[in-house]
């Protein structure tokens, strides 16, 4: 005798699973599918083409089709300007070239910024950029830039400026002159002198006959002062005369006998080319002591630009340079543009009455465990260190960070592969490591932060699956709105940095209130097709203009004619989504985003036709708590959303409905993943409209009077498991709520 059970499938809240066997498959989760997008309520509908946005208009860049393949491009926002609240910039970055468009406008790409000219950053060519916003200005860090750029805006004149940023240190590193710390040598080098200098010896400190102390030294002593040597344990206090001012090399052997290394940092060099700044002491012949590797991330937190991500080359170095590739440089508080650069202490070190450092101070930390610094971000209440090989924390105590006062913490020794593939969610991030996607988060009982991963139960075959140069140039977005976190890659067999390394063809979301995955693939047309490059952050509303009647209580306002004196007033218009994409076609760039109703892919591009995409699902096994016997099922309904809302004529100007939807359902038994297996059923339509409505015109509203549509299906075959494949119809749409269908148990297996 059979037993006959039912099932109502009504939600797909779990969203795509590979992590499972065939015998522990979690309801409500799909083993496979594309181009779906998984709705809140658990529903499912097909995901819109991907189109230009309204009134589009593309820009051309200037560059030939083999520059733009082989070059970078991505996207950066800079909001409030120069100050002003009324102007939200996109900063489009095509190869060396900045554009700026207005994200408060109704249509970005069309409305241009800085005149509609680019500004060029000089070098700027293969390495990504990264940018930072601080004092309503834009700060642009990458390994192409000999210094990082500070872009200003002026409203008044709609114009963007850029200029260098020197990033100085005081010189706390010294020359290696080959002495021990306690020598007093013979004879000065050059390298020696300039050590002296800056560890206070300055040329101030003189004789009434103006003898410098330096040599005075040498002179009396018969040898040169130390690296140890404070002029200050040779200052006396009531010179008589013809004696020194301030110093006397006796007194100084009296009062010198420790062997630690006196204070260094009289002088303040450039960061990078310490060489050349160490010239301004007077010494020659110094060695270069440049640094090849450049700044590549960069974040305001506490009034201060951090920058970091060097990957340290010295030439002509000594044992005393350093390698930047684990250091955060730090600037002093930003009270001005002059402090944009200053990574260190105010006050000398050497300074013998004021050499504090205080709390409003810039320096650098040095993380020696970091083997490649690849991001910095700046999170609630501390700055996240993302390197290959680990993430640290950087955190001050309770009252912020300051110079006088922090620490340094190893959050996770799961490195991130790649620094655009790092979401900041709300001071959570999400990121792309070698082991998986993972979540670095607070810990509620120590307020710091730990990492899990997120992929691992769940999709991680699939990332597993996606080639290592597709993790490398992924790019991410946290869409606020809808609370998902989405990334952008390529997973083409010939996807490389200089075959459109900028282009993405794929998309994977995670719905973070529903904790589940889904997948977009974006199509191509056959020649000349527009690329993906990046996600356009907008806000969340535009700046429309209006006119409004100036009133005098009451009454208008008129001029002599009689006409009423108007007055432009801007007004905010909330927008649907706050996301678009940077899109490239040929040379040009320009804006796009899911919104095609025909459910094709650039059909502006194509002429109208546009690519056909397709939506598929394939759900989870259902073995109706019973894996051993076999189970048919002679029937199933499915529930869908009525998606047709009145007419149009076609292409042969008959009356068709509008916006109408289709889709395709075929049973799969057994596990089996091929049609060979003889357990796949026949595809059959299962969204039909069951009543016989005639319109009276293309005008007819089409007042069907059922929101949900409601078929019953044969399901043909039998198997000890069910499985569903769901397919869309080309240029059609499909809302899906769910089926439920009765199952038949036999006896025998």
């Amino acid at each position: 005798m059979a037993a006959t059970t039912e099932k109502v499938n009504r939600s797909f809240v779990k969203g795509l699973i590979t992590e499972a066997s065939p015998l522990t498959f979690p309801e409500n989760a799909s083993i496979d599918e594309d181009n779906f997008v998984l709705n809140r309520d658990g529903s499912r509908s097909r995901r819109l083409g991907i189109e230009y946005e309204e009134f589009y208009q593309l820009n051309d860049t200037g560059y030939t089709a083999t520059q733009i393949k082989e070059g970078k491009q991505s996207f950066h926002r800079w909001d409030s300007p120069g100050g002003d609240t009324t102007v939200s910039i996109g900063v489009v970055r095509i190869i060396d070239r900045l554009w700026f468009v207005d994200l408060l406008s109704d249509t970005p790409s069309a409305n241009l910024l800085n005149g509609g000219n680019y500004v060029s950053l000089a070098g700027l060519n293969g390495g990504d950029i990264e940018t930072a916003v601080i004092s309503n200005q834009l700060v642009v860090v990458g390994e192409d830039l000999d210094k990082p750029q500070l872009l200003k805006y002026a409203p008044a004149t709609d114009t963007v400026t850029a200029s260098d940023i020197d990033i100085e240190i005081r010189d706390l590193l010294g020359i290696d002159d080959g002495l021990d710390v306690g020598t007093r040598p013979g004879s000065l080098t050059q390298e020696h002198k300039y050590n002296l200098r800056n560890q206070g010896w300055s040329t101030s400190i003189v004789t009434t006959n103006g003898t410098d102390a330096i040599d005075r030294t040498f002179a009396v002593l018969g040898s040169y002062p130390s690296n140890s040597d404070v002029w200050t344990l040779g200052k006396i206090s009531n010179p008589s005369s013809g004696d020194y001012e301030k110093y006397d090399p006796n007194v100084l052997a009296r009062n010198s006998t420790s062997n630690y290394q006196a204070a260094r940092g009289a002088y303040i060099i450039d960061a990078f080319n310490r060489g050349n700044s160490r010239l301004q002491s007077g010494a020659t012949g110094l060695p270069t002591d440049q640094e090849q590797g450049r700044l590549t991330t960069v974040t305001s937190y506490a009034q201060r630009l951090f920058y970091s991500g060097v990957n340290s080359s010295v030439t002509d170095g000594d044992e005393r340079s350093p390698n930047y590739s684990g250091y955060v440089f730090f600037t002093q508080v930003v009270t001005s543009n002059e402090k944009l650069g200053s990574c260190y202490q105010e006050n000398d070190p050497t300074d013998p009455a004021i050499n504090d450092i205080i709390p409003s101070d810039g320096g650098t930390i040095h993380i020696p465990e970091c083997t490649n610094i690849v991001k910095i971000a700046s999170a609630q209440a501390s700055v996240l260190v993302f390197a290959e090989n680990g993430i640290w924390e950087i955190f001050g105590d309770t009252g912020g960070f300051f110079a006088t006062s922090y620490q340094v913490a190893k959050v996770s020794n799961n490195g991130v592969l790649n620094a655009k593939s790092v979401v900041d969610v709300n001071g959570s991030f999400l990121y792309w490591s070698k082991a998986g996607i993972y979540l670095l988060k607070t810990d509620g009982a120590a307020g710091r932060y730990r990492a899990e991963s997120v992929s691992l139960t769940t999709i991680q075959t699939l990332y597993n699956n996606i080639p290592d140069v597709g993790k490398n140039f992924c790019k991410g977005y946290y869409n606020e709105k809808e609370n998902r976190v989405r990334w952008l890659y390529n997973d083409a067999e010939d996807y490389s940095e200089s075959n459109y390394i900028n282009k993405y063809t794929k998309e994977l979301v995670l719905d973070l209130t529903l904790q589940a995955w889904y997948p977009q693939s974006i199509s191509d047309l056959d020649s000349n097709s527009p690329y993906i490059a990046d996600y356009i952050t907008i806000p969340g509303y535009a700046i429309s203009t209006t006119e409004e009647d100036v009133l005098a209580g009451t009454e208008s306002v008129l001029v002599t004619d009689g006409t009423g004196v108007v007055v432009d007033e801007a007004i905010e218009v909330n927008r649907a989504s706050i996301f678009n994409f940077l899109t490239i076609s040929g040379t040009s760039f320009t804006i796009s985003s899911y919104r095609n109703r025909d459910f094709v892919d650039w059909a502006i591009a194509g002429g109208g036709t546009g690519a056909d995409y397709s939506s598929y699902l394939i759900t989870g096994y259902e073995l109706f708590n019973d894996v051993m016997r076999r189970k048919f099922t002679p029937f199933i309904f499915f529930y869908f959303t009525r998606t047709e809302n009145g007419y149009e004529l076609d292409d042969n100007s008959n009356i068709a409905l509008s916006n109408p939807s289709s889709c395709k359902v075929q049973a799969q038994w057994n596990w089996a993943d091929s049609a060979n297996s003889g357990k796949w059923g026949t595809e059959f339509q299962a969204y039909r409209l069951t009543r016989n409505y005639i319109p009276s015109g293309v005008e007819d509203p089409f007042d069907y009077g059922e929101g949900v549509i409601v078929t019953r299906n044969k399901l043909r075959g039998s198997g000890k498991v069910l499985s569903l494949k769901i397919t869309s119809e080309s240029g059609k749409d499909m809302q899906l709520l769910g089926w439920a269908h009765p199952a038949i148990i036999t006896q025998r297996p």
